[in-house]
C-alpha cells in the first residue's frame, strides 16, 4: 500500500479534500480538520472529499469513529459534503452516507465530481 497523501484546494466556495494512498486514521482526522477549517474560513460550509485515488479498503474500520470526532472539530448540521469515488469505492461511500445520514447531516456520494459540484451549488444546506 501507498502511504497516504492529502491536499487541500479551494474551488470557488468549495473545500475539496483530496486523499491518495490507504489513509491512516490519525493523518484522515487531521486532513478532515484542514478542510472544515478551510471552509469556515472561506465562508462555506460545502466540502468535497475527493477519494478517487484513495485506498478505501480499511476505511470502514474509520468512518463512525470519524463521526463521532467531527463535532469537535467544527463540523455540524449546516454543513454540506459530498464524497466522489469510483464505482469500486461505492459500497463504503454508502456506508459513509449512511452514517452521516444517521446524525442528520447532508451528504452524498458521486462518480463525477462535476455533479458534486452541481448537488452543492443546487440548495442551501440543510437545517
Amino acid at each position: 500500500m501507498a502511504a497516504a497523501r492529502f491536499r487541500v484546494e479551494i474551488r470557488d466556495d468549495i473545500a475539496v479534500l483530496v486523499q491518495e494512498g490507504a489513509p491512516l486514521f490519525d493523518e484522515t482526522t487531521k486532513a478532515l480538520a484542514a478542510v472544515i477549517a478551510a471552509s469556515l474560513e472561506i465562508g462555506s460550509k460545502k466540502i468535497i472529499i475527493d477519494a478517487r485515488l484513495s485506498d478505501l479498503v480499511n476505511y470502514y474500520n474509520y468512518v463512525v469513529r470519524h463521526a463521532e470526532l467531527l463535532p469537535a472539530i467544527g463540523f455540524d448540521r449546516s454543513f454540506r459534503s459530498a464524497i466522489v469515488g469510483l464505482p469500486d469505492q461505492v459500497d463504503v461511500m454508502d456506508f459513509i452516507v449512511s452514517v452521516g445520514g444517521n446524525r442528520g447531516w447532508a451528504v452524498r456520494r458521486f462518480l463525477d465530481m462535476d455533479e458534486a459540484v452541481q448537488w452543492l451549488h443546487s440548495c442551501a444546506a440543510a437545517p
